[in-house]
């Protein structure tokens, strides 16, 4: 079955050029601009592959305490300074996928703003309806920006399934529950094999990826690639060098897989 192409070039060549996918999350500004802008640099150059942006909000309801407290401190002001996001930019090559609530991106307005200034390549909204998701999926790809699916073991099957069908880049929440946990169970499997009959998008699997060998464990399951957020906000915080060699060590060992 041949891939669903992505809307936006930037994704579909990136896709193209690696076999598996690292995407990785930093919460936008964190610790401030200045520093923020030179993590990211420096990240690129550590073999950080697609850059997943927090976009700051008042209610971090679904995430874990380590992206709490981020959103807490960084500058909000930054979520209607187009300045900001021209900036993030021109500072990295590699897609840049805004994650965020919709209160924050959708009832704002702010999505659309973002995607007509062409500043970034994809959203990750998880609190959507598949039918809103699938109208901003419509109305976004004539911008050239992608809108990420998701499924999950908690959602309706049929959903999963239309998902599968419909969006080119798939995020399969492997547990359900507010981020930051652990997971080392395997109860993906059923809707990931189930997925992969259904799908010729990309699944990439996220939530509860703490370690390089969590990481190639769900990738020689098959998975296009992994989504890492809380495991890198932890090395972020124990020092930059630390989260650079973890930044080195994940991409060498997806490049083994």
């Amino acid at each position: 079955m041949a891939k669903l192409q992505c809307f936006n070039k930037r994704n579909e060549a990136y896709f193209q050029k690696h076999k598996h996918s690292f995407v990785g999350f930093f919460t936008a500004g964190d610790p401030d601009k200045e520093q923020f802008f030179t993590y990211m640099k420096d990240a690129e150059s550590c073999g950080m592959g697609i850059f997943e942006i927090g976009f700051p909000t008042d209610d971090p309801y679904a995430d874990g305490e380590i992206i709490r407290k981020s959103y807490e401190v960084v500058d909000h002001g930054i979520r209607e300074d187009m300045d900001f996001w021209k900036r993030l930019r021109n500072t990295v090559e590699n897609p840049i996928w805004i994650m965020g609530y919709k209160k924050d991106l959708i009832d704002t307005g702010i999505y659309k703003k973002l995607a007509k200034n062409g500043v970034i390549d994809a959203f990750v909204i998880p609190d959507l309806e598949i039918e809103q998701r699938l109208e901003i999926l419509k109305e976004l790809k004539t911008f050239g920006v992608d809108t990420l699916g998701f499924i999950g073991d908690r959602m309706e099957w049929e959903n999963n399934y239309e998902t599968c069908e419909l969006f080119p880049i798939i995020y399969q929440q492997l547990y359900s529950g507010p981020t930051g946990c652990v997971n080392n169970t395997d109860t993906y499997k059923r809707l990931f094999h189930s997925a992969k009959e259904q799908s010729s998008g990309h699944p990439l699997a996220g939530f509860g990826i703490g370690t390089v060998e969590r990481a190639t464990q769900l990738l020689q399951d098959g998975f296009d690639g992994v989504i890492i957020g809380t495991a890198i906000m932890k090395k972020l915080n124990a020092s930059v060098e630390e989260l650079m060699t973890f930044l080195k060590n994940m991409e060498t060992a997806i490049e083994e897989v």
